[in-house]
């Protein structure tokens, strides 16, 4: 029964979702180097924890299966908020993971550099409608089906003047629709041309694509093409789909995700 201290301890660096490497873990628990290895193989065998190409460790399927009725929805927090740190890491811009549930649109994580202190003053000035004026609501609402897609629009009403260009009436609005799904991701600009925000979708374990992998407000000065920053966003969306399909989480199946208090952008 030694060891069971030493498995909870460990185990209890991962309850808010974080990525360690061995080195902040060992650090962390005060474990010799030995044993603590031998602590995440058995771990990682049991799918207690899993270890990335990397070589960081984060929660196993197994450990969210232990947790309970709720461990799904964790999960997907968990999930969601590794997505945009990801994004925030690797284009150092701010990353954001939005879903939709049935009508609903839904911001399970949101991740800014430091360097980007101006955007909670830019948050104290709410978007009327992420459906239209954000990448990631129209990508969402394009990809719904039509009696959904029929409800956000009853909900939401038609694009105020110059909320999303183009668009004035349902006929505008089905043509906008038709050209995002072709293209499968949205990029809005500036009219000096810089990005201000981009999506490219992510399909949950029913392979649905009912969440969408975004940068918004990107201000700062950048040398990649669109292709590349969305290259980038690409590959992480496809492991954001990857450890969803590896947990089993569908958002249709997940009922409750309708009464989780979260932070919305709009």
């Amino acid at each position: 029964m030694k060891v069971l201290p030493k498995l909870i301890r460990t185990l209890r660096l991962f309850a808010d979702g974080a990525t360690l490497d061995f080195a902040a873990i060992t650090a962390s628990t005060g474990l010799t180097r030995s044993n603590q290895a031998h602590i995440l193989h058995a771990l990682c065998e049991n799918h207690l924890l899993e270890k990335s190409s990397f070589g960081r460790y984060r929660a196993g399927a197994g450990l969210w299966e232990l947790a309970g009725a709720g461990a799904a929805r964790a999960a997907l927090r968990m999930l969601a908020n590794n997505a945009a740190a990801a994004v925030a890491g690797t284009l150092n811009e701010l990353g954001v993971v939005v879903c939709r549930s049935r009508a609903r649109r839904i911001t399970l994580a949101k991740v800014q550099p430091e360097r980007m202190v101006h955007l909670a003053i830019a948050d104290r000035h709410p978007e009327h409608s992420g459906w239209y004026s954000l990448s990631a609501g129209r990508l969402l609402l394009a990809l719904a089906d039509g009696d959904t897609a029929a409800e956000i629009v009853r909900a939401a009403g038609m694009p105020a003047p110059g909320e999303w260009p183009g668009v004035h009436d349902a006929a505008s609005l089905r043509c906008a629709a038709a050209a995002i799904r072709a293209a499968r991701q949205v990029v809005l600009h500036r009219e000096n041309g810089k990005i201000t925000s981009l999506a490219v979708p992510v399909r949950d374990a029913s392979g649905a694509p009912v969440l969408a992998l975004s940068t918004v407000y990107i201000t700062g000065s950048r040398s990649d093409s669109d292709e590349a920053v969305l290259d980038r966003l690409g590959a992480i969306a496809e492991d954001f789909a990857a450890q969803l399909r590896f947990h089993k989480i569908a958002l249709e199946a997940l009922a409750e995700v309708n009464e989780i208090s979260l932070p919305t952008l709009s």
